[in-house]
């Protein structure tokens, strides 16, 4: 292909990215994990420490700077910037992919690998859409393995731990590392390139403990995102929430994307006929689906992990073997079939509960109360898995826990004995709600918003004094009972 051939065809398929995330700017929130990281980095920018009075979550705290150096570029809040900052990594991520491609395979392979990653991170519910912590680990991961290529040792592990600030999965492609270190490299350099990627992986994680010393959130980071990992785990490699997440999320993702998948499994029954180069996007894969389901979540946007490997396999088959025009053009009609019905879908439904009916989604009713009770100074309180009520009310949180039970299987009737509700917690939220009280309680368990119909506030000592004796009921909207303070 010529240069101007080349570019052509990258610019279609830009468009055609571009089309099929447009519905991530047709809605304010794509998912609750956005209204986390939203809520968390308004505290941040409020002056309070990540882990902190700042805010609390299990994810390493790569995410929450992004949003929070977005929201004061272009406004507390403010989701349209988010959603072309995700839109804008999905396509350097395209690129990288290009680049690895075009070298494995020529310009073709990397087009379509670039195609094929662009239409894989949309084609799915709107979680899949949202600026999650998953596309920025994958471009980062992306970036660490093209290095890898071209046995850039060093930088390739500095990128690795990069990425590890995004998700801790990421620490899966240290497996890749010593495959890739054994095939690309001769007998006598190993130790050499073993060595230099360990320094990098070394340098970036000092680097990253240091900025979190600096910034008072290391000891936090350590209790929160470390300390709480195994009981994160324990409560969801539960069988029956595994199954219902894999029925959810990762059933439709190997069937709506079949033909790709179909394609990498034909891939590797040519095993033999592979370079070294092809083998390892292939082992890539195999570890980066390791890595989606490692956590039990089983979310769709976890798999964002291995739709760079995917992609990648997919196109190196359609370049590398012939296959008939008949069979091209079946292909292609099954990769569009899907893709059209989920742009349909998430343009029509809302992100948060896929409702199509309703003239306003009842959520968002909620939210507009709150933020016409309340002035910009006032903070609420929250009570169960809804931190998408700070954002699209634009109200900071009166305390540093912007949600309950996170990644809980709520409802199931197992003791909620989660990471975020440990004996620790309550004296943190009591000294939160005592430095900023609320001008509202919002209290979603009474409708049952997110299966927390199960944990009334009256069973949290904390929550049930403070109401108890501080507050009275305002209103209920959609069965979610609102609280204001008693007196003046």
């Amino acid at each position: 292909m010529t240069r101007r051939q080349v570019a052509l065809w990258a610019g279609l398929i830009a468009v055609t990215i571009f089309i099929a995330h447009l519905p991530s700017f047709l809605h304010r929130l794509l998912d609750g994990d956005e209204g986390v990281y939203g809520s968390i980095a308004a505290l941040l920018n409020a002056g309070g420490q990540l882990y902190g009075a700042g805010g609390v979550d299990n994810k390493p705290p790569g995410i929450f700077w992004v949003y929070a150096a977005t929201f004061r570029a272009a406004g507390i809040y403010q989701m349209t910037a988010i959603h072309a900052v995700g839109l804008a990594v999905i396509g350097a991520t395209c690129a990288l992919l290009f680049l690895i491609g075009r070298n494995l395979g020529g310009a073709r392979t990397g087009l379509l690998a670039a195609l094929f990653y662009g239409i894989l991170t949309a084609a799915g519910n709107p979680r899949l859409l949202a600026t999650n912590t998953e596309i920025f680990m994958e471009l980062v991961l992306t970036a660490s393995v093209l290095l890898m290529f071209r046995r850039r040792w060093l930088w390739s592990g500095i990128l690795l731990a990069v990425a590890g600030a995004f998700r801790q999965v990421a620490a899966v492609n240290l497996l890749l590392a010593v495959v890739g270190i054994a095939w690309l490299e001769p007998a006598g350099q190993r130790w050499r390139a073993a060595g230099s990627f360990a320094g990098g992986v070394a340098v970036a994680l000092s680097a990253g403990a240091s900025v979190l010393l600096l910034t008072g959130s290391l000891t936090g980071f350590s209790r929160w995102t470390v300390g709480s990992l195994y009981g994160y785990a324990s409560t969801t490699w539960i069988p029956s929430y595994v199954w219902q997440r894999a029925r959810d999320s990762l059933v439709p993702f190997v069937v709506d994307m079949g033909v790709l998948w179909i394609a990498a499994i034909a891939l590797a029954a040519r095993w033999r006929r592979l370079d070294r180069p092809e083998r390892l996007v292939l082992v890539w894969l195999v570890v980066a689906m390791a890595g989606s389901v490692a956590a039990g979540h089983l979310s769709w946007h976890y798999f964002v992990q291995a739709m760079g490997p995917l992609a990648l396999a997919a196109a190196l088959f359609f370049s590398r073997f012939s296959v008939r025009r008949q069979v091209s053009a079946v292909a292609a009609i099954g990769i569009a079939i899907p893709c059209l019905g989920w742009w349909a879908y998430d343009l029509s439904a809302d992100p948060l509960t896929y409702d199509f009916s309703p003239p306003a989604p009842q959520h968002e009713l909620v939210a507009a109360y709150i933020h016409d009770h309340t002035t910009p100074g006032q903070r609420v309180f929250v009570w169960g898995d809804w931190p998408a009520l700070y954002v699209e009310s634009d109200r900071l949180m009166a305390s540093r826990f912007p949600g309950f039970l996170r990644g809980f299987d709520r409802g199931s009737g197992i003791a909620p004995n989660n990471w975020d509700t440990t004996p620790d917690v309550w004296p943190e939220l009591l000294s939160d709600l005592d430095a900023h009280a609320p001008a509202l309680i919002v209290d979603t368990a009474p409708a049952g918003w997110s299966d927390f119909s199960m944990y009334p506030m009256r069973n949290y000592p904390v929550l049930a004094n403070l109401v108890g004796f501080g507050y009275h009921v305002v209103a209920t909207v959609d069965g979610v009972v609102i609280y204001a303070p008693n007196g003046p």
